[in-house]
């Protein structure tokens, strides 16, 4: 009967183990204005890109409350931009990636009459999203921007 107990005891523990061993691996947090400078750097814009104010980003690009970001823009001329988001869930920035393709939208039919020419960089833009992060790069050239930004959010 001892014996029966303790095997019971030993198998409880090495589920409770086995089931710790599933859980998902924690990410680490991401520097959003570090991953936003790699992208800024990595990708061919056809003017400057300047930071934004967060507070003007986060109205710009229809963020939720409590979201961070950390936003470049050229002069408005062109359409290029590069936005890393913190949405602090996951759900926050799946609504955020439906918002920006519902903005990337509206932009393209707005540059079709303004600016043809800058249309399929909107159409082409890089989106990308990983837990609660979210990154948008608009470029001239986005080149690795898509790759940065999906290894970033792995």
């Amino acid at each position: 009967m001892k014996l029966t107990r303790i095997a019971a005891l030993i198998l409880a523990l090495a589920m409770v183990f086995a089931l710790a061993g599933c859980g998902s691996e924690e990410k680490k947090p991401v520097d959003i204005n570090a991953l936003g400078q790699q992208l800024v750097e990595a990708a061919a814009f056809g003017e400057p890109m300047n930071a934004l104010d967060s507070a003007v980003a986060l109205g710009l690009y229809g963020a939720q409350e409590g979201t961070s970001v950390a936003a470049w823009a050229g002069t408005g001329a062109t359409a290029e931009e590069v936005a890393v988001f913190d949405c602090g869930s996951a759900e926050a920035a799946e609504a955020l990636v439906k918002t920006l393709e519902q903005r990337n939208e509206v932009r393209a039919s707005q540059y079709a009459d303004y600016d043809p020419e800058e249309v399929p960089k909107i159409e082409n833009a890089v989106l990308v999203s990983g837990g609660q992060y979210v990154v948008l790069v608009v470029a001239q050239d986005p080149g690795s921007a898509a790759s940065i930004a999906s290894e970033a959010l792995k």
